[in-house]
């Protein structure tokens, strides 16, 4: 799913559950600016919420292609296999982290960062090849 199918997703899901919250403000009238104010705050939490969801997707596509490429034997913490890869991410994510200081051909770290606007999330590649995500 491209970056900005993912929005307007995340945009339409948000809609769907703030409007029940600014009928039920209405509702109680215009004296209660508590309703409003949990109205935005919860608006402002789904918006946070599908951020998360679209970087810790993003994470997940790039574990699922590391697993579903076996890079011709290639260790998963090659260099050349983790910036293939990142290059084939959907959307436009930044991609942090990958780094071969020491010149082994291998990322120094085993840990890649994937930012979608300011939400984070980072895969973890263990040197026998295990993967996992985590926020960052």
């Amino acid at each position: 799913m491209s970056h900005l199918r993912r929005r307007a997703a995340a945009g339409r899901l948000a809609a769907l559950l703030i409007v029940p919250l600014f009928l039920l403000g209405a509702a109680c009238g215009d004296d209660d600016d508590s309703v409003g104010d949990a109205a935005r705050d919860a608006a402002d939490s789904v918006a946070d919420a599908a951020q998360d969801v679209s970087a810790r997707s993003v994470a997940e596509a790039f574990r699922a292609a590391l697993v579903a490429d076996p890079a011709d034997g290639q260790d998963r913490r090659a260099v050349a296999v983790l910036e293939e890869t990142a290059a084939d991410l959907p959307g436009e994510p930044e991609v942090l982290g990958i780094g071969d200081a020491d010149g082994d051909g291998l990322d120094d770290d085993g840990r890649v960062e994937l930012r979608v606007d300011d939400q984070s999330s980072c895969l973890l590649i263990g040197a026998g090849g295990d993967l996992n995500i985590e926020n960052c």
